[in-house]
């Protein structure tokens, strides 16, 4: 009983690794597919436009101009102290 369980565990599991490399199989082929047309309307001429959930926003450049106004002030007030 205990071997046909352990038959049974590892057919199932053979399947199921079986029908994962047949899904991975048949996206690899749509995805060829997809690169052969964009390939040939590249080389007809045509310029492939990106889709927008692809773009990657650009983050806002950080500002450090309060930082360094600080950093002079701090400056400053160390100038004044020295000289009085």
């Amino acid at each position: 009983m205990l071997a046909f369980a352990i038959a049974v565990l590892f057919t199932f599991a053979a399947l199921l690794a079986a029908l994962a490399i047949a899904d991975s199989a048949l996206k690899a082929r749509h995805a060829y597919a997809q690169l052969l047309r964009e390939a040939a309307l590249m080389q007809a001429g045509f310029m492939l436009q990106i889709e927008p959930q692809e773009l990657r926003v650009r983050r806002a450049a950080v500002r450090v101009t309060p930082l360094r106004r600080a950093q002079a002030l701090r400056m400053h007030a160390l100038r004044v102290s020295d000289v009085a």
